[in-house]
């Protein structure tokens, strides 16, 4: 019972980060050129995806049935005679197993819908606007579901990681044309950028004050 509470964790959290990626821009797109590739080149599924998470999905352990003893019917003798035969095309099947292709295009086709018309949104009203932020959502929502294999979750992971790396880069050098160069406060710079990083009128705004810097 705990190992299965744990697992329920790690599936939630992996949602969680699955709906903040979704915000990031180029993510969605990036999965749904993988899922395009897979299945207009002829590739597997289970490159992709391993499965879904809905969250009102129940993870449990497997059940199978008991056999009663001495109660072994006509199918199982036949299924039992059978199974040396059978063995090579369980096989084959096993091989080919993974995503259910109907459900996958189902759940990617709403996916991309849903990214054309969030886009058309953002475009008319940028990332800030409530019907932006509610057209993210409900892309987050449909994609958040997706539970892709580590290698593609990883990939856009990376690539939020990147991005935030090199903003922090930009800033930095930022920071030291303001304090180094222009012998801007260290104080004053951690005070007033906050708030100000995409406002390009920001700096010139600063270089028209009446200071000592």
């Amino acid at each position: 019972e705990g190992e299965i509470e744990i697992a329920k964790r790690i599936e939630e959290g992996i949602r969680e980060v699955m709906g903040a990626i979704a915000h990031f821009p180029g993510t969605v797109d990036y999965i749904l050129g993988e899922y395009d590739r897979v299945t207009t080149e002829g590739g597997r599924l289970s490159d992709v995806l391993s499965g879904y998470i809905d969250p009102d999905d129940n993870i449990a352990a497997p059940t199978e049935e008991v056999p009663i003893p001495g109660a072994k019917t006509a199918a199982a003798k036949e299924e039992s005679e059978d199974e040396e035969e059978e063995s090579d095309s369980d096989d084959e099947e096993e091989t080919e197993s993974g995503p259910d292709p109907v459900v996958a295009a189902q759940r990617f086709g709403a996916v991309s819908d849903q990214l054309q018309a969030t886009n058309k949104v953002l475009k008319k009203n940028g990332r800030d606007h409530k019907e932006s932020i509610a057209a993210l959502q409900a892309l987050a929502d449909l994609f958040m579901p997706i539970k892709l294999v580590p290698k593609q979750f990883e990939v856009l992971v990376e690539r939020v990681r990147g991005a935030l790396s090199r903003l922090r880069q930009q800033e930095r050098a930022i920071m030291q044309l303001c304090v180094r160069d222009a012998r801007m406060p260290r104080a004053d710079f951690l005070r007033m950028f906050p708030s100000n990083e995409t406002d390009q009128t920001w700096s010139g705004d600063l270089a028209k004050r009446n200071t000592k810097w």
